[in-house]
C-alpha cells in the first residue's frame, strides 16, 4: 500500500469513492433519491471545488494498492476551536474493507495532524447509526463527547457524534 497527498486529478475518484460510501453507509439516514441521483454529482462538484481553492489548512491523502485508489481521507488542521483538526472524510472503496487501510489513513492523517498543530487534538462527527464507524474510532482510542446534528445536503437533520483524540502523537504510536 502506497500512502500519497491527492491532487486536482484525483478529484473524479475520490468523488466516486464519496458517494459510493454514502450510498452503502447512510441509507437510513439520507433519502434513496438523493443518494441515487444528486449525491454522485454534488460530490463531484464538492471534490473539484477543494481541489481547485483548496483551504491553507487542508490535506488529502490517498492509500493506492497497485495504482487503484482504495480510500482517502480529508483533513483540516487546527480548524475546531477546541478539539483541534478537524478530519472531514475517512472513506474506503468496497472491496478493499478489513484490509487495514482505514487504519493506516487514519494513522498518516493524524500525522499530518501532529505536525501541524502538535499541542492540538484532533476530532470527527461521526453519525449515530453508524455502529461501525464508532467501534471502529473508538478502537482507535477515540472517546465520544458530545452529541451533534448534521444538516445533511438532502435537507435531512441526521443525530451525530463527535469523537476527540486529545494526542494526535498517541494514534502515531498505534501503528
Amino acid at each position: 500500500m502506497k500512502i500519497r497527498i491527492a491532487n486536482r486529478q484525483d478529484a473524479p475518484t475520490i468523488a466516486s469513492i464519496h458517494s459510493a460510501s454514502w450510498q452503502e453507509n447512510y441509507h437510513k439516514v439520507l433519502s434513496r433519491h438523493y443518494l441515487e441521483n444528486k449525491a454522485p454529482m454534488e460530490r463531484m462538484r464538492l471534490w473539484e471545488d477543494r481541489f481547485e481553492q483548496p483551504k491553507h489548512n487542508q490535506q488529502v491523502l490517498l492509500a493506492e494498492i497497485e495504482g487503484n485508489i482504495a480510500g482517502f481521507v480529508c483533513l483540516y488542521a487546527d480548524n475546531h476551536p477546541d478539539w483541534g483538526t478537524h478530519l472531514d472524510n475517512l472513506h474506503v472503496r468496497k472491496g478493499y474493507h478489513s484490509m487495514g487501510i482505514g487504519k493506516t489513513l487514519f494513522v498518516e492523517g493524524a500525522r499530518w495532524a501532529y505536525e501541524q498543530a502538535p499541542d492540538r487534538g484532533m476530532c470527527l462527527l461521526v453519525n449515530q447509526d453508524n455502529f461501525k464507524a464508532q467501534s471502529f474510532y473508538q478502537k482507535l482510542g477515540g472517546r465520544q463527547v458530545q452529541e451533534s446534528n448534521w444538516h445533511a445536503p438532502d435537507g435531512s437533520n441526521v443525530p451525530t457524534y463527535w469523537y476527540v483524540w486529545d494526542h494526535p502523537n498517541k494514534l502515531i504510536e498505534v501503528d
